[in-house]
């Protein structure tokens, strides 16, 4: 079976429109000088709108999603930083590995999986711990539980602490708004709700981050994932305003979306998002599936379910590809074998979509699912 033939409905990628794609192949530009940085310029400034920020530089790191959380949350780090990581997911306890590679001082609120961080408890938490920097995921594909951020923000904010936010699966799918929350960083990545190919990782890094990053008395090394290499860049080589050779037909490719998301309206979308959820749990839920989060702090960008009774999880997910031609993903660690995963992010997110899938997991469940052992 030809994988252009699979419909994707995994966590990300997520499938490119035509246009979208169609500047993937474009001939090579110039990346740098007078003809590329005007509309280079045009793309920064869009990426803040979808940032919510109207201060905050933004820049557009070369790497996967962990490449941008890493540049946002390290560069935050100094040697004496005591960070603080939230861990109710796998993409947390990513979190927590990629600060453990910058400090030795990284406290650790691990919280079940199925429930999202309480404000209140946190705030006690970074009190009592005197941490400086938190880290926190906004939206976890491991288990499709959304963490608060605006809150657990407001909350570090009172204890004196900066929150850098991992925001992969939620930029561009649900509200993040990053100057009135005030948050540090936010960090992204182009293939999941901005609808483009892998491979750039935005960032955006605020008055607070810049604050947090300058007054460290002892900074973390590194060149490449680091906020000050690229500041550097922005403001001292105004021809070039980036330290690397950006990889252009990827950011044409992500302008170009960012575009169609701005037609769209980012009001309309996230209601987009919220009701192609609703449509998929509600089905799953008649299927005989239990989802894992509640709906009180449901993601609405990718939703995570214990299959019916008998109904092995993984074998699910294989017989669904083969006879249905559609690709949804298994659990991770924890979860590892006993759930599904489903995404409805960016051009996944079609309400006719999911009723598609909701029909293809129905007969399967009718047809028979083989044991995967």
């Amino acid at each position: 079976m030809a994988e252009e033939d699979i419909e994707l409905l995994i966590p990300g990628p997520v499938p490119v429109t035509p246009e979208v794609l169609a500047e993937m192949a474009r001939p090579i530009r110039q990346h740098y000088g007078s003809e590329y940085l005007p509309g280079y310029r045009q793309f920064t400034a869009r990426l803040r709108q979808i940032f919510g920020t109207t201060t905050g530089s933004v820049y557009p790191i070369p790497a996967s999603g962990s490449g941008g959380i890493e540049t946002a949350l390290g560069s935050l780090i100094g040697a004496e930083t005591r960070v603080g990581i939230i861990l109710n997911g796998f993409f947390g306890d990513r979190l927590a590995n990629i600060a453990r590679g910058y400090s030795s001082n990284v406290e650790i609120l691990d919280i079940p999986w199925e429930r999202p961080a309480d404000p209140d408890a946190v705030r006690a938490w970074l009190r009592t711990r005197r941490i400086r920097v938190l880290g926190v995921v906004h939206s976890d594909t491991s288990t499709g539980v959304a963490n608060p951020v605006a809150e657990l923000a407001a909350a570090a904010r009172a204890e004196g602490a900066v929150v850098a936010v991992d925001a992969v699966s939620s930029l561009g799918g649900m509200p993040v708004e990053t100057d009135a929350w005030g948050l540090a960083t936010v960090a992204s990545a182009s293939q999941k709700c901005l609808e483009t190919p892998p491979g750039v990782a935005p960032v955006a890094v605020t008055r607070l981050g810049w604050e947090a990053i300058d007054s460290q008395p002892s900074p973390r090394g590194g060149w490449y994932l680091n906020l000050r290499t690229w500041r550097h860049y922005e403001h001292e080589w105004p021809h070039h305003p980036y330290p690397v050779t950006i990889p252009v037909n990827n950011i044409g490719a992500l302008d170009r979306a960012l575009i169609r998301i701005l037609e769209e309206g980012l009001a309309p979308r996230f209601e987009r998002h919220r009701k192609t959820a609703a449509v998929l749990r509600d089905g799953l839920e008649r299927l005989g599936f239990t989802v894992f989060a509640d709906r009180r702090w449901a993601s609405p960008t990718v939703t995570v379910a214990y299959p019916p009774k008998n109904v092995d999880a993984d074998a699910l997910i294989a017989t669904l590809r083969s006879r249905h031609k559609i690709a949804i993903s298994g659990g991770l660690l924890r979860l590892a074998g006993k759930v599904i995963r489903i995404g409805h992010l960016g051009t996944q997110a079609q309400p006719e979509r999911m009723t598609r899938l909701l029909a293809a997991l129905d007969a399967c469940l009718k047809e028979g699912v083989p044991s995967a052992r």
